[in-house]
C-alpha cells in the first residue's frame, strides 16, 4: 500500500504518481486529500484490483481482528500526563 500520493513525495502528475506507486510493487495506492478533480485521476490511473493483489488484499482483510478494549480514562490521563512533560520528569 502506498502512502497518500497527493503529500508531494514523488514529484510529477497525481497520474505518473499512481503509476510509479503501482510500478514500485505498491497493490493499493492512498489518496486521502479529497481533492476531487485528483481523485478521479487516481481512479483513472489504478487497474481493478485482481489477480496475486487481490488475493494479498483478502488475507489482509481476513486477518483483521477486532480491537481490543481500551480505557478511555485511564488513557486520557496518560496523554495528559505524556503532554505536559510529568511523564518524562517522574521517570528520571
Amino acid at each position: 500500500m502506498s502512502d497518500d500520493v497527493s503529500m508531494g513525495a514523488l514529484s510529477g502528475p497525481i497520474g505518473e504518481r499512481v503509476r510509479q506507486s503501482l510500478t514500485a510493487g505498491c497493490d493499493l495506492v492512498l489518496h486521502c486529500n479529497g481533492e476531487f478533480a485528483e481523485m478521479q485521476e487516481v481512479a483513472a490511473s489504478c487497474p481493478e484490483l485482481g489477480g496475486a493483489a487481490l488475493q494479498r488484499t483478502a488475507r489482509a482483510l481476513a486477518s483483521r481482528r477486532p480491537p481490543e478494549a481500551i480505557d478511555l480514562e485511564a488513557a486520557r490521563a496518560e496523554f495528559t500526563q505524556l503532554v505536559s512533560g510529568r511523564a518524562g520528569a517522574a521517570t528520571g
